[in-house]
């Protein structure tokens, strides 16, 4: 079930995912943005925002998830005992004692609308220069420049690691990781190939095979359980909870 990234062993073993409930974000309006364990691990609290043209989030909902079944009931406000879980779990600084962080790096990113380099008639198949054939004209590649934009990016660094990566859409911090209760020393994250994986303090690294298009991954408060959500298709998501043995 899981892989292993070093030879050294692996303090924390992570049990195959049991899916909890298929989330329909046309009912709840928008798409998961937070999710916090509440203390005694019976509920989660399950914000969903709307994105602007622009990859903004607006419109955030609240809603109070059954752990056991992950049955929704909206809420005025995010609970008090959510706004404090979220607090650490997505916080900038590792819980456990010392300076451990992750690192913040922004950058931007010229894009065209046209995967093809040129565009206009060579885009389509045309032989360039050929004046009946359609080499790509001046006009064409003018237009093809002004659909390019700049998009922002931002990279979350941990240890070398990725844990975070937003292209075009506005940073949220803990969308891609979810740090650990600090007597567990770990971190849960999204790698790059969209999977669940986990990272101890000692940059020990493994990854959970069976999981793909994974967001918002977070610890129960006791560090036992991993709660995530998966991409199930246009507008749902599934959230899963693994059982974690130390």
């Amino acid at each position: 079930m899981l892989i292993t990234t070093a030879a050294l062993t692996i303090a924390i073993q992570i049990g195959a995912p049991a899916k909890v409930a298929t989330l329909d974000t046309d009912k709840l309006k928008g798409e998961p943005t937070q999710l916090s364990w509440s203390a005694d691990g019976t509920q989660f609290a399950l914000q969903t925002s709307e994105r602007d043209k622009t990859g903004m989030t607006r419109n955030p909902r609240v809603y109070v998830l059954a752990a056991g079944d992950g049955k929704a009931t909206p809420v005025d406000a995010v609970p008090e005992w959510a706004e404090k879980y979220w607090t650490w779990k997505s916080n900038q600084f590792a819980p456990w004692p010392g300076e451990t962080k992750i690192d913040v790096m922004q950058d931007r990113k010229t894009v065209t609308s046209t995967s093809a380099p040129m565009g206009g008639s060579l885009a389509k198949g045309g032989t360039s220069g050929d004046p009946n054939g359609g080499g790509t004209t001046a006009d064409e590649v003018a237009s093809n420049k002004a659909q390019s934009q700049t998009l922002n990016v931002v990279t979350l660094k941990l240890m070398g690691e990725t844990v975070g990566y937003f292209e075009g859409v506005q940073f949220l911090a803990g969308y891609t990781f979810g740090w650990a209760p600090k007597d567990v020393a770990a971190i849960a994250y999204v790698n790059g190939s969209g999977r669940l994986a986990v990272m101890e303090k000692d940059g020990q690294k493994q990854q959970v095979e069976g999981t793909k298009g994974v967001l918002l991954p977070a610890w129960s408060v006791d560090g036992t359980k991993i709660a995530f959500l998966q991409k199930a298709g246009k507008n749902k998501y599934d959230l899963y909870v693994a059982t974690v043995t130390r």
